[in-house]
This record gives C-alpha cells, structure tokens and sequence, in this order.
C-alpha cells in the first residue's frame, strides 16, 4: 500500500483488548475457572469406582506406552488446580511441592496467569526470533533491570528451554575465550541432558553410550563439614592445579549458586568470592547456572542474595520465570551467526513470565523480610520441629534456602527416599529427589500462593509418610 500512513493511534491488536466486548468475555471466562478452581480445597482421592479406576489405569499405559517408559507417578493432571492443590484426571487432589520440577511458583490456575493467556488469545501460538512479536522486548525490557549498581548484565537472548539456554551460553562463552574450550564445573552439579550438558552435568547414568570429550573438569563444592578456610585451600588449590595442567585451555568457570538436582548445596559468599577471582585471574568466564534458583532464594537472582553481581559474566535462566533464556554482558555479545533459532517461546509463556517479573518485584516477595524468606522460615522451622518430635531419629537433616527445601528421611538411603516419596504421594503430598548420598526429599514448593494452614498440612502429611515408614 505505497503512500499509506499511520497517525499514533491504537494498533487493532490494542484496541481489541482493550473493546467492552473482550473485557466482558474475558471476566466471564475467568469467573468460570476461578469458580470451578475454588472448588479444589483439600486434598482428596481419587474415583474409587471399579471403572473409573480402570480407565485411569488404562490412560498411564497408554502414555507410558506411546513415550516408551513408566511415569514415576501414576500423575496425569487433569489441567485445572488452586493454588498449591492440583488434580488429577482420576479426580484426586493433591498438594504439589515440586511443581513441574520448579516450574509453577505461583501455583496452578492462577487468576493473573489466565488473564495473560486470555489476553493472548487473538496472537500467533509461538513467536520465533526471527519475527517477534511485542511481547519479546517487553519481556528483555523487564529482565534486564534492577540488577544492582555492580552488575555488569547488558543482553538477553531467549530459548524453550533451561538446557537450550546453557548451550547458548557454552557457545557464547567459547567464542569469546577461543581456543579455550574446557569448563570447570563442580562435583554433583547438572546442567542438563543435551550432548554438551550431559558431559558436564556430574551423573555418569545421564550419559550412557555418549562421547566423552574430556572438556569438563570437576572441583569439589563446598562441605559443610569443614571450616570456610579449609573449603577455600582445597577447591582454590584444585583449581591452580588444573589451569596450571592446562593453561590458557579454561574458558569458563561454571556452578549452580545452589546446587539443585546434586542437593540443595551451597556456600558463604565469602567462598565463591575465593573462587571467582581466582577464575578471574585465570582468564575464566564465570557462567552462573540459575536454571533452578532464578527468583526462588528470596531474591530475584541468586548471585544477588550472596553480593555476587560484579562477577557474574553470564546467566542462564528459566523454570519459575516460565520462559528461558540466557542473560550476559557486553563482552559475551556473540558474533552474527553463533546464536539463533526458530522458537523463543509462546506466546502465553512470554505473557507470563513478564506478569511474573511484576508480580515478585511489586507484591512482597523479595528482600529478606519478603515473603518467600518469611514462608519458607515457617516451612522449614515446621520440618525441623518434626526432627525434635514425632520425627526424632527419623529425619536427619532438612535443608533449606528460599522456595528451596529438602530434608534426608532416615538413613537417606535412594530406596528409603523413594519410600518416602510414594508415601507421601499416597497420602496426597508430591515430592521428588535430590542429592547423590545421603539423598534427600526434594521440594521447589509454590510458596507465594501458600498459606500458613497450606504449610502445615503439608508437614502433616508428611509426618504420617515418616512415621508409618
């Protein structure tokens, strides 16, 4: 249309959601799934009919089947939840303290949530990076702010995946650093499962017939066992060992801040400073892993939490935020060409994750009075009275920091976990594991939607899993 014009007025996209008639169908629309969410208030089991437990049975073979391996759980969600409560297609309700492996912070159904979705509907599904849509740079916008007067943080690129966005990451990191290629990376960490993370994550099971390339390095992490000076002789000490075994082949120094998947680990600042720097002198990069811990610790960035921010070169991001992406600064800007791919995400996710940014930074959450830290003292403090009680003997350790909390049953044994677990799923409490022995109950809780009443049927349920075991 050669010679058309635009004045400053509205797109048609904004003036749609924006029309009475939209905003009429979309309160209705979320009136009805907040009336329908409203109705999941405690835990409850599921169909006890012969046939409808036969047709829930059926549906997990079925799945199982069709992707060639069991469920850990026989867990299908039925899609509607509240909160902390989530239901099953078999009708059960049961309180999610893993959420998706740490992806539904703010619970499930959340009203805020749906209207993002709802006010996506008229866009494309996914959005790619080739042609963005408006949401992509809002959602930089708002990433790329608030990091500290020390952070260095300038750029963020976005993938579908914690994994993807540590690939991107490596590449990033190697371009700059070449010819070095070597990682450092530290004992029971995980990265992911593609070719390059499953070298460095630290689980031989996860790379059974995969090449080794020899490009991964493993320093021991922090043991609480030990005073912070020995922790920083011996990791510094292996550290001058292998750059000196291998100068100039170190590109990167890369670490979870905590430990997600190894159990929960992490160290005093005064710890990683030790080592950064001496990754500094080296030449190394220092790539923080926030795949898990992004907006969980009680503050939006882990290496906030610890005063970490002039340090860090480059993040990696995902799970609650419900996008991912990779975050770095001016220096690990890549070259036209190394960085691209076709989706950044959906719609609904980008959506989301800008709602979520809003929602921790604007509502309380963060800080240490926040909310995340206030609830996750009365959770922990609920477990470790459950130690001095009913529970003495039985649970050994709990562990947390944040929206992050686990706790070793008996021995913490692999097998006496998963006792655990499948008790506390029979009783109406979903966990997971964590730890490479002893070997602990893993909980990325969705503590900004739980209540005090929330918390302690949880550890209620979970004391009667311990007891009867």
């Amino acid at each position: 249309m050669a010679g058309a014009t635009r004045d400053n007025s509205p797109t048609l996209a904004q003036s749609l959601v924006e029309s009475a008639r939209f905003k009429a169908a979309k309160a209705e629309l979320l009136n009805v799934i907040q009336e329908e969410s409203a109705k999941l208030k405690q835990v409850r089991p599921g169909a006890s009919g012969p046939e409808a437990r036969e047709a829930y049975v059926q549906a997990l073979k079925e799945f199982s089947s069709d992707r060639g391996r069991d469920l850990y759980y026989p867990f299908i969600s039925s899609g509607l939840g509240s909160g902390a409560l989530v239901e099953l297609i078999d009708g059960s309700v049961k309180y999610d303290m893993i959420t998706g492996i740490g992806i539904n912070f703010f619970g499930h159904s959340h009203p805020a949530y749906m209207a993002e979705v709802i006010d996506g509907l008229s866009q494309d599904v996914m959005q790619g990076n080739l042609e963005p849509g408006i949401e992509m740079p809002r959602l930089l916008r708002a990433l790329l702010q608030d990091f500290g007067p020390n952070a260095r943080l300038k750029h963020a690129w976005l993938m579908c995946s914690g994994t993807m966005s540590n690939e991107v990451a490596l590449k990033m990191i190697r371009q700059k650093k070449s010819p070095a290629t070597k990682i450092m990376a530290f004992q029971d960490c995980f990265a992911g499962r593609s070719t390059a993370m499953q070298e460095i994550t630290d689980n031989p099971g996860y790379r059974q017939g995969q090449p080794i390339y020899g490009e991964v390095h493993y320093l021991p992490f922090y043991n609480q066992a030990w005073s912070l000076e020995r922790n920083i002789q011996i990791c510094v000490s292996h550290m001058r060992y292998e750059t000196q075994r291998y100068p100039g082949k170190f590109a990167a120094l890369m670490l979870e801040l905590v430990q997600g998947e190894g159990g929960f680990n992490y160290a005093p600042k005064e710890w990683y400073v030790a080592l950064f720097e001496e990754a500094k002198k080296a030449g190394m990069a220092i790539w923080a892993d926030e795949v898990q811990t992004f907006g969980r610790t009680g503050e939006l960035f882990a290496f906030q939490k610890f005063g970490l921010e002039q340090y860090v070169d480059v993040v990696t991001i995902g799970k609650l935020l419900q996008a991912c992406g990779v975050l770095f600064t001016d220096e690990y800007n890549p070259k036209p060409g190394l960085v691209a791919g076709t989706f950044s995400g959906s719609t609904a996710a980008l959506r989301t994750a800008r709602k979520t940014l809003e929602m921790l930074r604007t509502e309380g959450f963060l800080g240490p009075d926040g909310k995340i830290e206030k609830r996750s003292k009365y959770f922990s403090d609920a477990l470790r009275k459950l130690m001095e009680t009913s529970c003495a003997g039985k649970i050994r350790e709990v562990r947390a920091i944040g929206g992050m909390i686990a706790f070793q049953p008996l021995d913490g044994t692999m097998e006496q976990v998963k006792a655990t677990l499948v008790k506390m799923f029979d009783l109406g409490v979903v966990a997971f594991s964590c730890g490479h022995g002893p070997y602990f109950v893993r909980m990325l809780p969705p503590l900004p939607v739980m209540s005090e009443y929330d918390i302690e049927a949880v550890v209620k349920l979970i004391e009667q899993a311990i007891v009867s075991l």
